[in-house]
């Protein structure tokens, strides 16, 4: 029997791949329901097609692209995306599961995990492959006796209507470290910053958004990756595997990728834990571009985006950029940026 241990993003990707090959699985759940955490809910649509599942009836907004903004003025990038409805998705997904021979058991909170047994509250299970994607405190991934780097992210869904078609990426440190964003849904909008509720409230008031609260989030957001995907039968995806995109921090992608080369490989774990170590969604420019945006000063925001207001990334030539790269400390801190950008645009936010 194969077992996954947890019902969110990856877990249910995992399991609709895998249903999809011939395999019998089921999903142990903590929650006595399907239960959307903190995020975005954003995601690019290249990644979503991917999944044996159609998202579509999920979608509530329709993206055009990103908005990198500094003080009133910004670049962007032409991308299509989806600012999903993340707790209907799910639920949908849920649903197509079991409607296709899935099992999920819920109020089954998984406890510890060994080479032979899963051990939950009320019972231990013999399995043939343990997968555990439960997430950025993840019981599974004890078993591998790993750890991972955290950002953690709060964010408000506030009541208001917003008519740009874009995802807002705000970079001053006054706001974050990393970013700010405001991501636009039907007729609310998720408003948050890489750092804690204070930053936030401050963000907010810079911003001049006024709107009911309609819903307040904040969650751990694992990147970078794992030492080991894999030991004995028990392997790690989506939040468990650290996965998140370390420069955008979008984790919902790079989980559909893991989900599809996992099913593919599950008579060969090792050869699983080699694919996605060599696939794009881990290349290693993603980790440069992040440092290098954590150690990117406003000083130097403001030299860049008085140079490129208002063009589209691809679009912006060396003679636009060539008198900004004189003020940096360090030029490779520009290259590895766009780099990551570029990346995140074709592999997956």
């Amino acid at each position: 029997m194969i077992y996954i241990v947890g019902a969110g993003p990856a877990g249910l990707a995992t399991g609709l791949f895998l249903l999809e090959k011939g395999y019998k699985v089921t999903i142990l759940e903590k929650e006595d329901k399907i239960k959307s955490t903190a995020c975005g809910e954003a995601c690019d649509l290249d990644s979503l097609k991917m999944l044996p599942f159609d998202s579509t009836p999920y979608f509530e907004r329709v993206i055009e692209g990103l908005k990198f903004i500094f003080n009133g003025k910004y670049f962007y990038v032409k991308t299509r995306g989806v600012v999903l409805n993340r707790q209907k998705w799910l639920e949908g997904m849920a649903d197509e599961f079991m409607r296709r021979g899935g099992k999920i058991k819920f109020s089954s909170k998984v406890i510890k995990v060994d080479s032979q047994y899963i051990y939950t509250e009320e019972e231990k299970k013999n399995y043939e492959l343990c997968i555990g994607a439960d997430g950025p405190l993840s019981v599974v991934r004890k078993f591998f006796g790993e750890n991972c780097a955290f950002d953690v992210g709060s964010e408000y869904e506030i009541e208001y209507k917003k008519d740009d078609d874009f995802l807002e990426f705000y970079l001053s440190k006054k706001f974050s470290p990393h970013y700010a964003w405001i991501f636009p849904k039907k007729e609310s909008i998720n408003i948050g910053v890489i750092g804690n509720f204070s930053m936030l409230d401050r963000f907010l008031k810079e911003v001049k958004i006024d709107g009911k609260i309609l819903a307040k989030k904040a969650g751990m957001i694992p990147y970078g990756g794992v030492e080991k995907f894999v030991k004995e039968g028990v392997v790690l995806i989506g939040d468990a595997a650290c996965m998140a995109n370390p420069f955008s921090l979008g984790g919902i992608s790079p989980a559909i990728h893991a989900a599809k080369i996992l099913a593919k490989n599950v008579v060969n774990l090792k050869r699983y834990e080699e694919e996605i170590k060599k696939h794009a969604i881990m290349d290693g420019i993603l980790m440069k571009g992040r440092k290098a945006v954590e150690k990117l000063n406003d000083k130097e925001m403001e030299i860049i985006f008085d140079r490129i207001d208002g063009k589209e990334f691809r679009e912006i030539k060396y003679r636009d950029i060539a008198g900004v790269l004189l003020h940096f400390t360090s030029v490779p801190k520009f290259y590895n940026i766009s780099r990551a950008l570029l990346h995140s645009i074709k592999w997956g936010w």
